[in-house]
């Protein structure tokens, strides 16, 4: 902080008094004289911090009258630029997702920086200080392993000072929920999934999640209540969480095994997974080893991937609407940049059905 030209030292301080409430909307900042005895610097100085407020949108300085703050849309000169933060890019969903933004934004004559975090915070942390750092007049932000806290939060922070407005998308931080988010009912989503199954007559149903994640999370509580609610408990033997860590691995560590060992046995009459790709792993492994799908063992999964429709048998799944998720993130991030405020939104799920979830008798 002591390297920083002084100008910057009190623009960052009163950024952070007004994001504070400190200095209300309407209120008059401070004079440059009273600014200029408290912080002991010169009247350039105060002018060139009052300047960067300005164009922060923090302030309005009015001739003959003061400064005054008021949060509206930070001053821009031509083109928008937005930032996009993903866990991954190439993977899966996200194609489909960067492309419904872009298109947004394209349409609009925004311009979009990508970024992929591969869901670290070390890297989470050096993408967000080099979007401070650059031209960006919002973010949109795919959160790292989301039902955690983040060890990020003062970066966070520091572009609510700048009025850089965020836009959380697929999960948020509960530390951070005030901000804006748009994301699956990834709750409403589990308790599908649960009633899927047991209305098909299954009675035995297992269950994989990803449980660092806000989504797998969520999707795990729903199916669990929905489960409950039917007077159904799955044995903890029934149930395989996992981070982020065993991605790549998961069917070959040890509580992998175990759960991959349980299912041949035929411990479990149907699984519910965290997503298609997870199901797909787990079918294919499950087939290498003899067992016939989906006469022995049912499947459903979430998202509606590319590789749900190519496995065999083909997965039931709960259907993400991808493009349109991401145009209206593009759309509400656009809005926020423009000064609008804007609420958060929990899209629905739509099954998509194939033959991995039969209906079977009970008896």
């Amino acid at each position: 902080m002591a390297e920083q030209p002084k100008y910057l030292q009190v623009a960052d301080t009163l950024r952070r008094e007004i994001a504070e409430g400190v200095f209300r909307d309407g209120q008059t900042l401070m004079t440059e004289e009273e600014l200029r005895y408290r912080f002991k610097v010169s009247r350039q100085t105060i002018r060139q911090a009052i300047a960067l407020l300005e164009d922060d949108g923090l302030v309005d300085r009015r001739r003959g009258s003061g400064t005054y703050v008021r949060h509206g849309p930070r001053r821009r000169q031509g083109t928008i630029h937005v930032g996009v933060v993903t866990t991954y890019i190439t993977d899966y969903i996200f194609p489909s997702i960067v492309g419904g933004i872009e298109a947004v934004l394209n349409r609009d004559g925004a311009v979009m920086s990508l970024s992929a975090t591969y869901n670290d915070s070390d890297i989470e942390r050096d993408v967000l200080a080099r979007m401070l750092d650059g031209r960006v007049d919002g973010l949109i932000v795919e959160g790292v392993r989301t039902a955690r806290e983040t060890p990020n939060e003062d970066l966070y922070r520091r572009l609510a000072e700048r009025n850089i407005p965020v836009l959380f998308m697929n999960g948020y931080y509960s530390q951070m929920a005030h901000i804006p988010h748009v994301v699956m009912d990834d709750y409403g989503g589990g308790r599908i999934a649960a009633r899927e199954v047991m209305n098909r007559g299954y009675c035995r149903p297992a269950g994989m999640f990803k449980t660092d994640d806000l989504q797998g999370r969520e999707r795990a509580d729903g199916f669990l209540e929905e489960l409950k609610s039917r007077g159904v408990i799955p044995p903890e033997e029934n149930l395989l969480c996992f981070g982020t860590e065993e991605r790549f691995t998961l069917l070959d560590t040890p509580a992998g095994k175990k759960f991959t060992e349980r299912l041949l046995a035929g411990g479990a009459d149907c699984v519910v997974c965290y997503n298609d790709v997870f199901a797909a792993s787990l079918m294919a492994r499950l087939q290498e080893y003899g067992m016939k799908l989906p006469e022995q063992l049912g499947f459903i999964g979430f998202d509606n991937a590319s590789v749900a429709e190519m496995v065999r048998p083909g997965l039931t799944t709960l259907g993400h609407p991808k493009e349109a998720f991401g145009s209206l993130v593009a759309e509400k991030l656009l809005r926020m940049i423009g000064g609008e405020r804007e609420r958060s939104v929990n899209m629905a799920w739509t099954l998509v059905e194939r033959d991995s979830l039969p209906r079977v008798d009970r008896a």
